[in-house]
């Protein structure tokens, strides 16, 4: 499940460009001045810090904490939506939303 989530972030990160006022795809800006991707950053630290944690030693409360800080990051991609090109924000949503089942699916009993 873990690699599935890394695929997704993956193409979550290849469809989201750069949004600041001089990109065609979003002339209107209002993306944190071109810096988008911090909005998400402290979450996805988290994230790749509980999956580790979780990898070294995968005890029900190491699970919990990956499961938490995967639906954290994920959530967070809503601050940046609009920043996403019109074009890809159906594949984000979906992308977004079979990841979030694929957390909702893992069994945390070890």
């Amino acid at each position: 499940m873990k690699s599935k989530i890394v695929i997704y972030v993956s193409l979550l990160a290849i469809s989201m460009g750069s949004c600041d006022k001089s990109n065609p795809l979003n002339p209107e800006g209002a993306c944190f001045g071109g810096n988008w991707s911090a909005q998400y950053a402290d979450e996805l630290e988290a994230w790749s810090t509980a999956t580790q944690e979780y990898s070294n030693n995968p005890t029900t409360a190491n699970c919990n904490k990956y499961k938490a800080a995967a639906k954290d990051y994920l959530d967070a991609l809503n601050d940046v939506y609009d920043c996403v090109p019109t074009a890809n924000r159906k594949e984000l949503d979906e992308a977004v939303k079979e990841a979030k089942a694929d957390v909702d699916a893992e069994e945390c009993n070890t």
